[in-house]
């Protein structure tokens, strides 16, 4: 009987997608998952024209060419074979999409100029009324400031608009939740559990730790790339390991103490078996009014992966990669955090959904699936032991962690590093 994480995994997340969003394209669309020109946005308040939601807009919402698209993009009609995800090419004036929305991906390249005046104003003009709105529930004040911390350290890094910058800076900072409520933010998972088939579906795909019942993952400390640097990217990450014969298994999987590996086969790695499974959460970095970095309980991304097969790669390996790999994705929605609404605060994302995935370099269209298995795969590797678990990689030197508080207190010391940055540049 194959565990309760790959039965999920083998639905694709279908079974947790809510009714249509109208808000994107449909599974029909050769756009599938992207956001529609005529979407109604209301993250942060009930009257999409709060300017609040005005300033997410600004923020997370462009039309724009992307500088890359993927071949693996429905349209584009690649077949499944090696090399089929790395293939891309340039992009053209009628590959211009909408994109961004409620999700993780920020597209912003820059504020066009005839919109930078009026979300200044807005900046300038936000007030108390608006700090009450982003308090019920507390998570908004931590989400919206999120978003315009975002921007400002992309802005920065591009070089571009520093006069915004400092705008972004001075909001985050009016927004800032005190000791107090940081203390009272609790993880938006328990909410959504509400939801029985969110409750009985993701939650047993969550080791105990975020709220799930999946006993038998272990988290792993690891060294990161700079997809997981909190300074850049605001964020806290967890990974949780879980080998199908337990936790000695997966013991024995990680690198010897005492430093580098030390011959071939250590440099080579471990073989993952069928059936070995990896958690990987993302949650907030809150900026503080004592000017500190605070991790908070806020979910915001769960991706769940296990080792199906290891079948050839092909249209007919009916798995994430097409060549083994089972993923499962899920983003925190900030509308339905901010409606109370349990079956909607995560959004399951498919396979085939697309986004601009500017966060990890070029701003380039593809789609999950693609995005996903250029790091994680089975297939066309020079690891194929490994089965796209990179983790696993003996110099990542992975080892349990022992309070569980590690990965957080390291998200706050990068983290800070930005903002002590942004709060002295003037």
């Amino acid at each position: 009987m194959l565990p309760a994480l790959a039965v999920v995994m083998l639905l694709g997340g279908a079974a947790l997608l809510p009714a249509q969003d109208s808000r994107r394209h449909g599974p029909d669309s050769q756009d599938r998952g992207l956001l529609r020109e005529d979407a109604v946005l209301a993250p942060y308040h009930a009257d999409a024209a709060h300017p609040l939601n005005r300033i997410f807009r600004t923020l997370w919402t462009v039309r724009m060419v992307p500088t890359e698209v993927a071949r693996v993009l429905p349209r584009e009609g690649t077949p499944i074979e090696a090399g089929w995800v790395h293939q891309k090419r340039a992009g053209a004036a009628n590959d211009s999409r909408w994109f961004g929305g409620d999700g993780r991906q920020l597209p912003l390249e820059d504020v066009p100029p005839a919109a930078v005046e009026e979300l200044a104003g807005l900046l300038r003009g936000l007030g108390a009324d608006d700090r009450a709105a982003l308090r019920a529930p507390l998570a908004l004040a931590v989400l919206f400031q999120n978003d315009l911390l975002r921007a400002a350290e992309r802005l920065r890094d591009l070089g571009r608009q520093p006069e915004l910058v400092q705008w972004l800076v001075r909001a985050a900072r009016f927004v800032a939740l005190d000791a107090a409520e940081l203390a009272q933010l609790q993880n938006p998972l328990g909410l959504a559990f509400g939801d029985e088939t969110t409750r009985d579906q993701l939650g047993t795909a969550l080791p105990p730790a975020l709220l799930g019942t999946a006993k038998e993952h272990r988290e792993v400390l690891r060294r990161s790339t700079r997809l997981f640097d909190a300074e850049r990217t605001l964020l806290w990450s967890r990974v949780f390991l879980a080998h199908p014969d337990g936790e000695a298994a997966l013991a024995s999987m990680l690198p010897k103490a005492g430093g580098e590996p030390r011959d071939a086969s250590e440099k080579r790695g471990p073989t993952v078996p069928i059936g070995f499974r990896a958690v990987l959460v993302q949650g907030l970095i809150a900026l503080g009014q004592d000017g500190k970095a605070h991790a908070t309980p806020i979910v915001v991304d769960i991706r769940t992966q296990v080792l199906q097969n290891r079948d050839p790669l092909g249209a007919d390996n009916q798995t994430f990669t097409h060549d083994g790999l089972d993923f499962g994705i899920w983003q925190l929605e900030r509308q339905g955090l901010r409606e109370g609404r349990p079956a909607a605060i995560y959004r399951a994302v498919a396979a085939d959904d697309q986004d601009l995935f500017r966060d990890y370099g070029t701003a380039k269209h593809s789609t999950y699936r693609g995005q996903c298995s250029l790091c994680h795969r089975v297939s066309d590797t020079p690891e194929p032991n490994l089965a796209g678990f990179p983790v696993l990689r003996p110099h990542v030197q992975a080892s349990f962690a022992e309070s569980g508080d590690e990965r957080l207190r390291l998200a706050e010391t990068q983290a800070q590093q930005l903002f002590e940055q942004l709060l002295t540049e003037r």
